[in-house]
């Protein structure tokens, strides 16, 4: 793309408006089209505004600032875009009117012009369908607010030509936007994605397992989002995310992993719409409302630290397992404790296939010696792996534990209630639930706990458990048993929703993680998360969530399942379009 070609925007609002700007400041002349000349004039106030703000903070100069708005023209005709070497469409999300768009720029513009749309949820193809150049049109998905966000969406449709998607990432890279390019299917990349962390908070609530309160304190205090699934809707606007859902829903004609939940529903229907409207999820009427605000638990002091110390070497904890977690957590009691990391527990590189006996047999003889010879007052497990072997694993742990010795177990994967019936003394076994990283030294996190139906309601095992997490540097919260706990529940549908986009040729992973960083401030790519949590963590995740609940909605991936079996997760770079 030139340095001085014209580019076109349709459509005023704040999108499109956001999107001129973007274009402005890359020091190109643009052409802003909207039917309303009131509408143009309150754009252009609006893009003034945000141009003089950065005059405040000394990012610009006034003068540049008059040459970027010497170079806006506003018109309420078509014909303007004449001479637009690329026209970026912004109306609203209606299928009708965006076609009949297209069809006028397909007339009115130069053959070589590139036509985007910045469509959030519809199919490229059938805009494109109306007209007689389809091989120009694409996808141009910016995230509001445009001038901020830095992803764009590069949607390829079925005619689009691979010059102009080469010419539209170029743009978008000139514009200051890192692009991410995507096949045409419904929610393209981040809105596909993100629906899980949506839907199954929803339905963690839905089914009580936790209160919104808590998901949200477990999902940004542990697992480091940003915002809480529940406190993002209220931003979004609860109607806004429960159409976009829908839309995804039948655009997948009825496919259960995008099914809307009925607290949604209801919460549109009675006006309950978010921030927007003074009350969502929360309320935002006074002073004191809005999501809950943790306050983490901090050991700052040398004397707060020598106690954590004592009081941990006296419960002398021991972790085995074999996943990622494991051995992080082994080394974060060491390092609490002041000693080696083999002094802490027994962590093997990864779990054993279930047909391997052999192997079984030898890792269960050497976990019971170990853990004899430690005589632990707490032994804290992470395995993963098919639940033959996670079984003979618990059970080894348990032969070699004192009688009145804690077992706490990791729930990426069974709920404690499932891995308790494994035991022959199953009241001792108190679950939990976090995800990589660990808390910081000095510094708390949230984390869930469960109890097994087994365990008596409220006994000291409870009060053990809740003062061995805070010792470690967490703030524990209580949920319902269940597989996945809370944070790795959500997590995992969000990741094997990944694992299939990227079975079907979606993006590349590395677009992938791109686009969930940038497009939704995810901490973590899903293909970095699913590397750092362990792709075995994941699927018996994802595994145990599909027998327990028994929904068609959990069903794994094939892919994520071809990964566990392959014991590496193995993704293409190549080009995603022709």
């Amino acid at each position: 793309m030139s340095d001085s070609m014209r580019v076109g925007v349709v459509g005023a609002g704040t999108m499109g408006a956001g999107i001129a700007l973007v274009a402005l400041q890359a020091g190109l002349p643009v052409v802003l089209c909207d039917v309303q000349e009131g509408v143009l004039q309150r754009a252009k106030q609006e893009m003034e505004r945000r141009l003089a703000r950065r005059v405040e903070k000394g990012e610009l100069t006034a003068d540049v600032v008059t040459a970027m708005l010497g170079n806006l023209r506003l018109s309420t005709e078509m014909a303007a875009l004449a001479d637009a070497a690329v026209v970026i469409e912004a109306v609203p999300e209606r299928m009708s009117l965006k076609q009949s768009i297209f069809a006028q720029l397909d007339e009115v513009c130069q053959d070589t012009a590139i036509l985007a749309t910045n469509t959030s949820s519809l199919s490229i193809t059938e805009i494109a369908a109306q007209t007689q150049h389809p091989h120009r049109v694409v996808g141009m998905h910016f995230f509001n607010p445009a001038p901020v966000m830095k992803l764009v969406e590069v949607v390829v449709g079925e005619e689009t030509s691979a010059q102009t998607v080469e010419a539209v990432v170029n743009l978008a890279e000139q514009f200051g936007k890192t692009p991410a390019v995507c096949k045409d299917t419904p929610g393209f990349i981040v809105n596909r994605v993100a629906r899980n962390f949506y839907g199954e908070a929803l339905r963690v609530v839905g089914d009580g397992t936790a209160s919104t309160e808590v998901v949200d304190r477990l999902m940004h205090g542990n697992a480091r989002f940003p915002l809480g699934p529940f406190s993002l809707m209220d931003m979004i606007g609860i109607d806004v995310n429960f159409d976009v859902t829908t839309s995804v829903y039948e655009a997948f004609y009825g496919e259960p992993r995008y099914r809307p939940h009925p607290i949604q529903a209801r919460k549109v229907a009675v006006g309950q719409l978010g921030r927007k409207s003074g009350r969502g999820f929360y309320r935002y009427d006074d002073e004191a409302g809005g999501p809950p605000r943790d306050r983490q638990a901090f050991y700052s002091s040398e004397e707060q630290q020598t106690e954590r110390r004592s009081a941990l070497s006296a419960e002398r904890v021991y972790v085995v397992g074999d996943t990622p977690l494991a051995a992080s957590l082994r080394a974060w009691v060491a390092s609490v404790v002041g000693t080696e990391a083999s002094d802490c527990g027994l962590v093997y590189e990864g779990p054993v296939f279930e047909w391997d006996s052999a192997a079984i047999a030898a890792r269960c003889t050497e976990l019971t010696r170990c853990i004899h010879a430690a005589q632990p007052k707490v032994v804290i497990a992470a395995f993963a792996g098919e639940p033959a072997y996670h079984r003979q694993a618990l059970q080894a742990v348990e032969q070699g534990l004192t009688e009145d010795a804690l077992l706490l177990t990791s729930l990426a994967g069974p709920s404690a209630t499932e891995q308790a019936s494994w035991l022959a003394r199953p009241a001792r076994v108190r679950g939990f639930a976090t995800v990589l990283p660990l808390p910081e030294p000095g510094r708390g996190k949230t984390i869930a706990w469960t109890r097994p139906l087994q365990a008596d309601a409220a006994d000291a095992l409870d009060d053990r458990t809740v003062g061995l997490l805070q010792l470690l540097g967490w703030t524990p919260l209580q949920v319902r048993d269940g597989a996945g706990g809370v944070v790795m529940r959500i997590l995992a549908m969000v990741l094997n929703e990944a694992a299939e986009a990227l079975r079907e040729g979606v993006a590349k992973a590395s677009d992938m993680d791109a686009a969930m960083k940038l497009g939704t401030r995810y901490p973590l790519g899903p293909v970095q998360w699913m590397k750092e949590l362990g792709i075995a963590s994941v699927w018996q995740t994802v595994n145990a969530l599909w027998r327990e609940l028994g929904d068609d909605r959990y069903r794994p991936s094939p892919l994520l399942r071809q990964w566990w079996y392959a014991r590496k997760i193995d993704v293409e770079e190549g080009p995603n379009h022709a």
